[in-house]
């Protein structure tokens, strides 16, 4: 098992209300799209290639993901018009090469142990498991039967139900049974292949009592944003730095110029509210920001300091804090090791403030430099972005929305 398909291409329609400008795969849960955490949930498992099944609003994923993420090789299959769970299934089908295929919903996360569930397969020469979640007093889902054996013997519609195994949108699939169907190039998944086929073929039923989310409505979106957090290993406590970006995270950030002074510096909306919750939650809170502006003469050092003290004033005035600003007012040519994405500013402020850990620093910025510079120091990098890049740890629109989740 070193494949898997999973199905990214779903309108996410009852989702709009929260997620708009993404397809539903990668609504932002704790600062990751939800596909990402399904792909790092793969790749603890061993799962080396994965086929995306996109379709609404695909590049924003393509964008994100590229063909290479967290050592899983990612590749695409197109829905021009909406093919259905089984056309799309069918498509991403021929990108692969194993007789075994894992494919997975793009919008359920279903933390089961895979490798338990592909034994249980192969013990049983089963031509086709899916993964069933017991629950109780639900409506939102239908329920699948089975006998003693774990043989599939039905599937009931969406009811309301006291408790019943319900379909957790996780398959193991062995290509052959299906390829060899004369399936239309559009239809449903789970009504002509599922339900039409179990008498067919040895369809098994795998019982795991995994945590389990669909992510479809508003409610169970919501309720991701807290849960998810127990997946990753950042548990910020009061022995924590944090180091902030100035441009375009506490203040505006003026597009092919600068601030100059007081008149064009402008806060971000929600930034000082952010830094006062950051500031209970960080034993020390620091401004690493290039400034070549002083490089090139457009402003003095003494000028900065007037910004830099009206912003301290600011801060201090909302209930926040910020110990120290450091600055790199060199030329992009010099090369200094002051300025970002070099580590000059990081290592000044571990000699000022020798308490500081690397380990546990997070550098919150809105630019490449940004995230390199907290890298090479091993610190957590959070990117203000409003798609974000996969190579870093996680991805926010502003900074009151990362304060406002941890």
């Amino acid at each position: 098992m070193n494949e898997a398909i999973i199905l990214a291409g779903g309108l996410g329609t009852r989702l709009r209300s929260e997620v708009n400008q993404v397809p539903k795969s990668m609504a932002p849960i704790f600062g990751k799209p939800f596909l990402r955490w399904q792909l790092d949930y793969l790749s603890s498992f061993g799962i080396k290639k994965v086929i995306l099944a996109v379709g609404y609003l695909s590049d924003a994923i393509v964008q994100y993901f590229g063909d290479e993420y967290n050592g899983i090789s990612i590749q695409y299959t197109y829905e021009k018009t909406p093919l259905g769970t089984g056309g799309a299934i069918k498509q991403a089908l021929e990108l692969t090469t194993s007789e075994t295929v894992l494919i997975l919903n793009g919008d359920t996360m279903f933390r089961l142990d895979l490798g338990k569930m592909f034994q249980f397969h192969t013990e049983n020469n089963a031509d086709f498991s899916l993964a069933l979640k017991p629950m109780q007093d639900f409506e939102r889902y239908g329920v699948v039967d089975f006998d003693s054996q774990y043989n599939v013997t039905g599937f009931q519609e969406k009811q309301k139900q006291a408790k019943g195994n319900i379909n957790g949108g996780v398959y193991l699939l062995n290509k052959r049974i299906f390829t060899q169907q004369q399936f239309p190039e559009k239809f449903s998944f789970e009504k002509e292949f599922l339900e039409k086929k179990f008498t067919e073929y040895k369809f098994k039923a795998y019982l795991d009592n995994g945590y389990f989310l669909d992510i479809g409505i508003p409610k169970d979106y919501h309720q991701a944003q807290n849960d998810f957090k127990e997946f990753t290993d950042f548990y910020i406590d009061k022995n924590w730095t944090l180091f902030l970006d100035r441009d375009g995270v506490i203040n505006e950030h003026i597009k092919d110029g600068y601030v100059t002074s007081l008149d064009n510096f402008k806060f971000i909306e929600g930034s000082l509210e952010a830094i006062s919750l950051l500031s209970n939650k960080f034993i020390r809170i620091v401004v690493v920001t290039n400034q070549q502006c002083v490089g090139k003469g457009i402003i003095s050092e003494e000028e900065l300091n007037i910004i830099h003290q009206h912003l301290l004033q600011k801060v201090e005035e909302n209930n926040g804090r910020i110990d120290r600003i450091y600055f790199a007012p060199q030329l992009v040519s010099e090369n200094s090791i002051y300025r970002k994405p070099n580590t000059g500013m990081a290592d000044q402020a571990k000699k000022d403030f020798p308490e500081i850990d690397f380990k546990q620093s997070v550098m919150v910025g809105d630019s490449i430099s940004d995230m390199e510079f907290g890298k090479d120091k091993g610190m957590y990098t959070v990117f203000i972005h409003p798609l974000g890049n996969s190579k870093y740890n996680f991805n926010f629109d502003s900074l009151i929305a990362f304060a406002k989740s941890i």
